[in-house]
């Protein structure tokens, strides 16, 4: 019973950290990107699509399926 009590609070706080780190990533990205949109006028011009742009941009850099994005530091 102790052994499984173990196992259960690894995976939780394991995929805790997992969802920390994904919603760290995606609100660094999401600001950065937001900065390089407005500094070509992207985000006053396009509003709707430079949102679509960030949360479809931010959502894979969080996940992992690419590198680098607009603004990236």
């Amino acid at each position: 019973m102790k052994y499984l009590i173990s196992i259960l609070i690894v995976v939780f706080f394991s995929s805790n950290l997992h969802a920390k780190s994904y919603d760290t990533k995606y609100a660094i990205c999401y600001g950065e990107m937001t900065k390089a949109h407005k500094a070509r006028g992207f985000h006053q011009s396009n509003r709707s699509t430079s949102i679509k742009v960030k949360e479809t941009v931010c959502k894979a850099y969080a996940k992992g399926d690419i590198d680098s994005y607009e603004g990236k530091r």
